[in-house]
């Protein structure tokens, strides 16, 4: 398992979206609608992925790029329910999210070309 500095904030940004996005669907002010509902059920999802991978599961990372898209959907959707700043928060949030997913998701490269014993010195 190869660990990356980018894999570790994948997972944690994913770990923060789905906590705030869950959060703001739950402390809404005006009576939850569906799609808050959705959103509550989308950020516990999310937070679990995130937990999960922790652990470097390469998959995990794809699944949280698409639910963080989908609480971007959501939220944007339902933008006057929720408080401005709150909103702007989970957008901006999930947004980093998605793109450190993406990037988390393709695989770490094992070998440098420099260590690779194929590329031997030449003599002669």
């Amino acid at each position: 398992m190869n660990f990356t500095p980018i894999r570790l904030a994948g997972s944690v940004l994913s770990l923060v979206s789905g906590s705030w996005a869950a959060y703001i669907a739950y402390s809404a002010t005006n009576s939850h609608s569906e799609l808050q509902s959705a959103l509550i059920v989308v950020g516990a999802l999310l937070a679990l992925d995130a937990i999960v991978s922790f652990a470097g599961i390469r998959a995990s990372f794809v699944v949280g790029a698409g639910l963080s898209a989908l609480v971007l959907v959501i939220v944007a959707d339902q933008w006057g329910t929720f408080s401005g700043a709150d909103a702007s928060v989970a957008l901006v949030v999930s947004l980093i999210a998605v793109v450190t997913d993406v990037v988390a998701s393709r695989p770490v490269k094992g070998m440098s070309e420099q260590t690779n014993p194929m590329n031997l010195p030449v003599f002669g």
